[in-house]
């Protein structure tokens, strides 16, 4: 004869099914916490990916600079003031310029200055030609004759990871010609 196995005592049934549910529950918290993650890690890279655009627009400007130091400096090497005509200062409009005048990039600072937009709107998507009047700037301290070129795109508000809360983001290269 064999023996019976006894039942499981009453309190026990039922157990192993709050087990799944907890481990359900459990495992589905992590799931969303690396969601969570992985939305914010593709915001960073959006952020790096404009950020880098925008240094690589700025590099240009002051490269384009730097190749016509004839036009941009005096005979002591001093920045001109409106540095030849390459000066833009926030709120005012860069020159238009047709496709032409890029390709070869036409001598006139102002047509260059114009390329120079056209090429930011077209690296960085966002990018609007009010964005480029308001927020883009090249200029010079007289003082340290140090020129600033300053480039932005916009952002969700508050979004910019600078800290600021506005609907842009800016980035500013500073250098000696």
């Amino acid at each position: 004869m064999r023996a019976r196995p006894s039942p499981p005592p009453a309190r026990q049934r039922g157990f192993s099914l709050i087990e799944v549910l907890v481990a359900v529950l459990l495992v589905s918290f992590g799931l969303l916490g690396a969601a969570g993650m992985h939305v914010r890690a593709i915001e960073y890279t959006v952020d790096t990916e404009r950020r880098q655009m925008a240094s690589m627009v700025a590099a240009e400007m002051m490269e384009t600079m730097r190749g016509d130091t004839a036009t941009v400096l005096q005979s002591d090497g001093v920045p001109k003031p409106d540095l030849g005509g390459y000066k833009k200062d926030t709120g005012t409009a860069l020159p238009a310029s047709a496709s032409t005048d890029c390709q070869p990039l036409a001598s006139a600072p102002a047509k260059r200055l114009g390329c120079w937009g056209v090429r930011a709107r077209q690296v960085i998507p966002e990018l609007t030609e009010k964005m480029t009047t308001d927020r883009f700037a090249v200029g010079v301290d007289a003082a340290s004759q140090v020129v600033t070129v300053t480039v932005a795109w916009p952002v969700k508000k508050g979004q910019c990871l600078d800290g600021n809360d506005n609907d842009y983001c800016t980035f500013t290269l500073r250098s000696r010609l």
